[in-house]
């Protein structure tokens, strides 16, 4: 991508490792209104924002809570698990750090921006990105391509000049009907989410720089 002028990435999966805890998060608030979640549903939570998995579940299960309510209460759990460990993607921050000055640089999440900055901030590379989008600033959640064109938008790039980076379904998807390049991340791929619609696969963020960027023939 000789022509990159911007690199978006996701949160969740992508720069750190928080998909299990959203999972556990999920299971542990399901099993206290008394239902059993399948395995199958994970598909649900993967890369949505936490009202749209809300929604998608409560189509199929019956709580004795608003979706609304769940929503916060599933939100609350996942900080728990959060704030007792955070476990970084192999080369994550390097790799923002790396990209910084070469390129614009936002962040497109699913989660809302208070977990975003507590991340990042932790990660050290909060001052490298131009644009940080989380649930709250943006209409549909993944796989609409919503959040992405308003990052392009922002910063003001055009789709075949952005490379995104992503782990689960929806978000590539979401990247893909933005019109960029997408690279799967598949060391956080527990839950056997198709990524075969991505550009390019990589393991993890190690190694990635500007040139590695530049190389890439997509």
């Amino acid at each position: 991508m000789t022509n990159c002028k911007a690199v978006i990435y996701d949160l969740d999966g992508t720069l750190v490792d928080t998909e299990p805890a959203a999972a556990a998060a999920v299971i542990k608030c399901f099993s206290l209104w008394g239902v059993m979640l399948d395995p199958a549903d994970s598909h649900a939570i993967v890369g949505r924002t936490w009202e749209s998995a809300a929604q998608i579940l409560f189509q199929k299960y019956r709580l004795p809570i608003s979706a609304e309510e769940a929503s916060r209460e599933m939100v609350e759990a996942y900080r728990g698990f959060l704030d007792s460990k955070l476990v970084i993607v192999p080369g994550a921050a390097q790799s923002v750090r790396s990209l910084a000055g070469h390129f614009k640089m936002a962040l497109v999440s699913g989660s809302h921006r208070r977990e975003i900055l507590w991340a990042l901030g932790k990660l050290g590379v909060l001052e490298h990105f131009e644009v940080i989008l989380g649930a709250e600033d943006y209409p549909r959640s993944k796989p609409a391509p919503d959040g992405y064109l308003e990052a392009m938008r922002r910063l003001g790039v055009s789709a075949a000049d952005t490379l995104i980076f992503e782990d689960s379904t929806p978000g590539i998807a979401s990247g893909i009907a933005a019109g960029a390049r997408v690279v799967a991340i598949d060391c956080t791929n527990y839950f056997q989410q198709d990524t075969t619609r991505a550009h390019h696969h990589i393991a993890d963020l190690s190694g990635v720089s500007a040139d590695w960027v530049r190389q890439l023939n997509l």
